[in-house]
């Protein structure tokens, strides 16, 4: 096991990108700093925040950030995802330059006390002419690469974990030019107003990335049906059952990011003979970055009938489905 010293994302300059001159600063190409597939096993959850007061704004004027969050969040759907191993890769040639990996994988929610551990496990690229990457909230024990070995783009760094300051299994991706914080979605310029469409153009990420790393204001992380609820917390949260007894609770719950003030979200289950057990709708009454919802029904006198249950969620928007997924259990 590696143990040594990294640099906290908490110590790099967050300076709005605007703020730097792009005359000063060299070309970099970046490739995505994940091995899977963007939309499937991941997604892309949280951008860097551009606006420099107490609000949030991302890149594409949308509000998928958090104050101060100084770079991209790439994470995976479930605790079962990152006991499966996820690798983290170098985005571009390099040279590590620290790692640590030491830290539990444990939910800050339970953990709590960081020691100012923030980044967790993860490793440091100095990628030349000012350049620099950080990966961060990696497994415990799976960094593979040590300070002064030079990396190639592509090469595996260690994998996805939920070390540091982290409540589900993520990879953290900062990039700095000087010390400054940088957002790989518009290199040193910024969007400078929010109109529909305007977002800045100017990528750091290389055209591959680029084109599977297109803006979802809005998705759906997992779904799962439980026979009991389920903690919001997906640190805390087990794997979705696939079978549960006549007499449990049937029990639908999806984590969402991206949803609005005004969506409408409707559960519903079937049952074996394709009856409706639920059917429930909602109106949000405000948006919320990371959203976890669930619904469901107590068992009928007699319990549930055998067969396959089947738990379907929708998110609509004016009218329109802008997230939705399915999960089945059976009771025996």
């Amino acid at each position: 096991m590696v143990q040594t010293w990294i640099i906290l994302a908490p110590l790099a300059l967050h300076i709005p990108p605007a703020a730097v001159r792009a005359s000063s600063i060299p070309p970099i190409a970046l490739s995505i700093p994940v091995d899977c597939k963007i939309g499937g096993q991941c997604l892309v959850q949280k951008l860097f925040d551009h606006d420099p007061s107490a609000e949030r704004r991302d890149y594409h004027c949308g509000v998928l950030t958090t104050d101060g969050h100084d770079g991209v969040d790439f994470r995976l759907r479930t605790m079962a995802d990152m006991r499966a191993g996820v690798a983290v890769i170098a985005a571009a040639d390099g040279m590590v330059v620290r790692v640590r990996d030491a830290e539990p994988d444990i939910s800050v929610k339970v953990r709590k006390e960081l020691n100012g551990r923030d980044a967790g496990n993860g490793v440091v690229i100095d990628h030349g002419n000012g350049w620099v990457t950080q990966y961060s909230h990696l497994r415990l024990g799976s960094v593979s690469v040590r300070p002064g070995q030079r990396v190639r783009v592509g090469e595996k760094l260690g994998l996805i974990g939920m070390s540091g300051n982290a409540e589900f299994p993520h990879l953290h991706f900062a990039l700095r030019f000087q010390e400054r914080s940088i957002d790989p979605f518009t290199g040193p310029t910024a969007p400078q107003d929010c109109k529909p469409g305007q977002a800045g153009a100017t990528y750091v990420w290389n055209s591959r990335a680029r084109q599977a790393l297109q803006y979802r204001p809005t998705a759906l992380i997992a779904i799962g049906i439980s026979p009991v609820a389920p903690p919001a917390s997906v640190g805390e949260r087990g794997d979705p059952a696939r079978s549960s007894a006549p007499t449990d609770p049937i029990i639908a719950w999806v984590d969402i990011f991206g949803s609005m003030s005004g969506d409408i979200q409707r559960f519903s289950i079937t049952g074996p003979d394709q009856t409706s057990i639920l059917d429930q709708s909602k109106t949000l009454d405000q948006g919320h970055l990371s959203w976890f919802s669930y619904a469901g029904r107590r068992a009928p006198a007699g319990g549930w009938k055998p067969g396959r249950y089947i738990a379907t969620y929708e998110l609509l928007r004016d009218g329109a489905i802008v997230a939705t997924g399915r999960s089945e259990a059976v009771i025996r």
